[in-house]
């Protein structure tokens, strides 16, 4: 495909004019000021004028299946929403439900500007399948929890389903867009002993590891009582997990001195401001992440906790929350937030060939109409993209060279079949639920 007289934003963050961008198969194949020669007589050549192309987001910390709690557990702190809402849900849920849940999830994510998602849930294999189908790319951990010290691993059933759903990677049941990461729910989901099998796992295969960290003041102060003193992040930092590449989800409360281990590790810090604050659980320290160069990228977590996958809604508010909280109008920039939902995103997956539109990278595009009331006047487009554009305003996602999502139309998702088996099984759900409790 060709589009044609489009503004873009570049690899640097500079927004360039009547620009012509080709893709030829997966990856972007020309960037220039003049129309490049066609591939065949029938290559699309899209018409860009009052469009904005720039590359797709990469949500760093999701539950994607968890679009089937949306609205469920309102009003309560994490520990209650957790224990006495969610897990007892949760436990109901067969593989056909992710499978289903997850293609939900995947059409709100993918309609607003979505390229892939590192994702931690459970029946991995079924949710890989729908977000292969769906055509996007994603990272996929199960986050292994275990509150027995004793536990032999190899009865885990996240530990297993990791190593199940790397061998389908590896044997070519599923896309390269899917990958495989290790994953480790949290500190006060289990104990150092297993958090070291983990690690040490993870390390032998090559994998990275995701996982929440320092997400609430009672997480952290209650680490401390159970492990002489240390925060998440020195736990995690003893339990060898940052002796991988790693990926940290919240951290609203690590401390300065946590902050130079994450940064001596090479770590990522998710960033998850709508769930912080839905949850009650505070305002994490963006501002003084980046002024010690700390890897920050952003993510919606799950759709019961945000409520939504929305990521134009997400780097938005990321943006207004570091300016609030700090008092300091020039707290974060929009390139500092599109970096966050783009570049810093595509390397804390390990895909170092994607995040930013550059000649050579995987073509992962999404495209604005700027002529809508609330994108004009076009003053300054990349601001305009994080403080005023709304999913409405992206008309066309492309994932690896291949549009699935173009003018509200979905390439291989039937809306409506989705609609159906997700309510269908909601009901179900809660009248096994009800009777759990008579």
């Amino acid at each position: 495909m060709i589009f044609a007289n489009i503004k873009l934003l570049d690899e640097n963050f500079k927004v360039l004019e009547n620009m012509f961008l080709q893709t030829r198969e997966d990856k972007i194949a020309y960037i220039g000021t003049t129309m490049p020669e066609k591939t065949s007589a029938d290559e699309e050549v899209y018409d860009g004028k009052g469009k904005f192309l720039m590359n797709g987001f990469y949500n760093t910390h999701c539950h994607v299946p968890m679009t089937i709690l949306r609205g469920y557990g309102e009003g309560l702190s994490l520990q209650d929403w957790l224990f006495t809402k969610i897990f007892p849900f949760e436990a109901k849920l067969i593989p056909e439900d992710v499978y289903w849940t997850t293609k939900l999830g995947a059409m709100e994510l993918i309609s607003s500007g979505c390229a892939s998602i590192s994702d931690m849930y459970f029946h991995i294999e079924s949710e890989a399948k729908a977000l292969d189908e769906s055509g996007m790319k994603a990272n996929i951990c199960n986050g292994v929890t275990s509150f027995n010290p004793d536990e032999d691993l190899a009865n885990n059933r996240g530990w297993n389903e990791t190593w199940s759903l790397l061998d389908s990677v590896k044997n070519g049941k599923f896309s390269s867009r899917i990958k495989v990461d290790m994953g480790l729910h949290a500190e006060y989901t289990n104990n150092e002993r297993v958090a070291k099998l983990i690690a040490e796992g993870a390390k032998n295969a090559g994998l990275g590891i995701h996982a929440h960290l320092s997400e609430t003041a009672k997480e952290q102060a209650e680490c401390a009582e159970r492990h002489n003193g240390q925060t998440p992040a020195q736990f995690m930092k003893a339990a060898g997990v940052m002796d991988c590449p790693a990926q940290f989800a919240h951290c609203v409360y690590v401390t300065e001195e946590d902050e130079e281990i994450l940064k001596k590790a090479g770590s990522f810090l998710i960033h998850n401001p709508s769930s912080n604050l839905k949850l009650g659980s505070g305002i994490a320290p963006v501002k003084r992440w980046l002024e010690k160069g700390l890897k920050v990228c952003i993510g919606t977590d799950g759709a019961s906790s945000n409520n939504n996958l929305d990521m134009m809604e997400e780097i938005h508010i990321a943006a207004l929350l570091c300016r609030g909280a700090t008092k300091d109008a020039n707290a974060v920039s929009a390139a500092d937030i599109v970096k966050m939902a783009t570049v810093n995103g595509a390397l804390a997956q390990g895909r170092k060939d994607c995040g930013a539109v550059k000649v050579g990278n995987k073509a992962d595009i999404i495209v604005f109409n700027l002529m809508k009331p609330n994108l004009q006047p076009d003053f300054d487009t990349l601001a305009n993209v994080v403080f005023s554009a709304q999913s409405s305003d992206i008309v066309m996602n492309m994932i690896d060279g291949r549009v699935v999502y173009r003018d509200g139309n979905f390439a291989f998702i039937n809306r409506e079949e989705v609609y159906r088996e997700v309510n269908e099984r909601l009901i179900r759900i809660l009248k096994e639920l009800a009777a759990d409790q008579k």
